[in-house]
């Protein structure tokens, strides 16, 4: 029987990508998809490492994981693991660094165009049996009006990290003049980007499309509501590719519906890890698209990714911390909390 232990508490790999890890690396690799904090302790309270995507690794799971080396976050984000209880516990928290950078920006802009030229509505219109043409004036008078041209247009951003400043040198390739609220980066991060900066209600007053892209935290849950939708243009979209949590859905319906904005584009949602029920009164609405947290695959980034979660349990099975470590104060901790056990777990780096 295998003496270390991982376990995954969301379905971030295939079982034929486990039974791959555990023969390779000799270690007993169980999957128990997980939701509430109750369902992880008894899941995982034994587990030498544990994967997650999106399950919440609070102060009281993480001081219930007698055993844990490593917390392995399969997204790029890690706002729902407590970072310092984790550091406080001696366990590192990883995740896959940056590996899905150009997809998420290519899927902003792939929703941004999407909404510009209603592709989505045009389709439906198509399947309904609809055409442009002068005897059936649907699409002419019901659909297209208003679109623009790219060129000319503002594009804001929330957000000037990793992949907001991808997204720059895309919407400038269409035409668009790109403006960014990111009270967190230095001027020099907006000077290399060749971006404003500026207030996020000058952001939302002048701009035509609006990407979330910025990192979650609790400080901005829900910062888009109905005083931030009614300031944006009335033929204004709104893209989130970041965390569902950033916008209020009730009043982002609101605002839809009542014609506050043109429309939304999102590849998140705030029910998330569970999916969006069907019956969401934002799934009733035209001038919605919603992806299903779809932006960050690519034949490339689910290699890198698959390879990238490879190293990091080889990596702590091997004696060496993950390359992709989150909290690299952890370090002492760890050495503390397992330098009475066996040698391979006196990391050296």
């Amino acid at each position: 029987m295998p003496e270390f232990k991982v376990v995954m508490t969301a379905r971030v790999l295939s079982r034929r990508d486990m039974e791959f890890y555990q023969t390779k690396l000799g270690i007993d690799f169980q999957s128990i998809p997980c939701n509430t904090e109750d369902e992880i302790i008894a899941a995982a309270y034994d587990a030498d490492a544990v994967m997650t995507l999106m399950q919440p690794y609070s102060r009281r799971v993480i001081e219930n994981l007698e055993k844990c080396k490593l917390i392995f976050n399969a997204g790029t984000g890690f706002d729902t693991v407590d970072i310092q209880a984790a550091t406080d516990k001696g366990i590192c928290v990883a995740n896959p660094g940056e590996y899905c950078t150009e997809e998420v920006a290519e899927h902003a802009i792939a929703l941004l165009l999407a909404c510009a030229r209603k592709v989505t509505r045009l389709d439906k219109a198509v399947r309904a049996g609809k055409w442009s043409t002068f005897e059936k004036r649907e699409i002419r008078g019901q659909i297209l009006p208003p679109i623009f041209q790219w060129k000319g247009q503002t594009l804001g951003l929330i957000g000037l990290g990793r992949i907001g400043r991808a997204i720059v040198p895309l919407a400038k390739g269409v035409g668009l003049t790109v403006i960014a609220y990111d009270p967190t980066r230095p001027q020099i991060i907006f000077d290399k980007a060749s971006v404003a900066p500026v207030t996020l209600e000058y952001m939302l007053e002048k701009s035509d499309f609006v990407i979330i892209a910025a990192s979650f935290s609790a400080a901005t849950k829900h910062m888009m509501g109905i005083e931030q939708f009614q300031k944006m243009k009335p033929t204004a979209y709104l893209i989130n590719i970041a965390r569902g949590s950033f916008v209020d859905e009730k009043t982002l319906y609101t605002a839809l519906s009542e014609g506050y904005i043109g429309g939304a584009a999102l590849d998140v949602v705030d029910a998330e890890p569970e999916c969006m029920p069907p019956d969401h009164p934002l799934l009733t609405l035209d001038n919605v698209i919603v992806t299903a947290h779809s932006a960050y695959y690519s034949e490339q980034s689910a290699a890198t990714y698959k390879q990238r979660i490879y190293e990091a349990v080889a990596n702590v099975v091997n004696g060496k911390y993950p390359e992709w470590l989150i909290n690299p104060e952890v370090k002492e901790n760890f050495q503390k909390r397992w330098r009475n056990t066996k040698p391979e777990f006196h990391f050296n780096r």
